[in-house]
């Protein structure tokens, strides 16, 4: 699942639509309400594809202030922070092998994952843990990334307004 961004009248092809799935798009929204609430208030769906967006006026509001962070260096000093807290999360309990490494569940017997893994091979164990019982932590599965920041910016500006989609 994604979400895809719409701009209501483009002044170029980069204006036209931007698209992020769901991992990426999650950061990028959150991003934009913490650092830019007053901007992004018009919009109250932005974890959503119901079609809520912003008018012109507001996507040049927007946009003008990501190129100021951008500038600034906030979205990168804003992305090693994000970085560095992801990374400093427990790991959690693998869930598809209840922590054992072993996954003896249908799927997990029929693919081999309920045997320990082979070193030399590199083949059993669980699918989901890689056989340690553990697994990085679900809020490392949305990452972060100045570069998004930047082209959603570029979307903005020429975009004309848009909706989620």
């Amino acid at each position: 699942m994604g979400m895809d961004v719409y701009g209501e009248a483009p002044t170029s092809e980069v204006g036209e639509y931007f698209r992020n799935n769901v991992w990426w798009w999650r950061p990028l929204a959150d991003y934009i309400l913490r650092t830019h609430p007053e901007l992004a208030s018009s919009c109250a769906e932005w974890h959503s594809n119901s079609g809520d967006g912003l008018n012109a006026a507001e996507s040049i509001a927007l946009a003008d202030a990501l190129d100021a962070d951008l500038a600034s260096g906030a979205v990168d000093a804003y992305s090693t922070a994000y970085a560095a807290e992801v990374a400093a999360l427990p790991r959690e309990a693998c869930n598809l092998c209840d922590s054992t490494g072993l996954r003896t569940d249908e799927i997990g017997v029929a693919h081999g994952y309920d045997k320990p893994r082979d070193p030399v091979t590199n083949r059993g164990g669980c699918n989901g843990c890689a056989g340690v019982g553990t697994r990085e932590h679900w809020a490392a599965s949305y990452p972060f990334a100045t570069e998004n920041v930047r082209e959603f910016a570029a979307f903005l500006r020429a975009s004309g307004g848009f909706k989620i989609l």
